[in-house]
């Protein structure tokens, strides 16, 4: 779901795809969070993607105060269940459903 001030204006859907050596599977939630209007605007639009380059933080207790912000955005990832070992670059895709 996206939240802008507080309220859910909409939902959201991932795709996820890499190339090369994986190993097992992992469950896991995700936060994005939006450094400016802009970068949230062109989320809503359809305009934003991750390529193999964006990183993101394990998602922990004080994780946001060190956040650092990359083309606008700073990810947050908590693995909720499974083991994954791998060697391989990919990107992710979002969709936006406005509420």
């Amino acid at each position: 779901m996206l939240i802008e001030d507080g309220k859910v204006v909409g939902y959201t859907d991932l795709s996820q795809a890499t190339i090369g050596l994986q190993l097992g599977g992992q469950k896991f939630a995700e936060v994005i969070a939006f450094e400016t209007k802009r970068e949230l605007e062109q989320f809503k639009r359809g305009e934003f993607s991750f390529t193999a380059q964006a990183s993101a933080v394990a998602l922990k207790s004080g994780s946001a105060a060190t956040a650092k912000y990359e083309w606008g955005v700073a990810v947050f990832v908590e693995p909720l269940a499974g083991l994954m070992a791998e060697a391989a670059i990919g990107g992710q895709s979002f969709t936006f459903e406005p509420k």
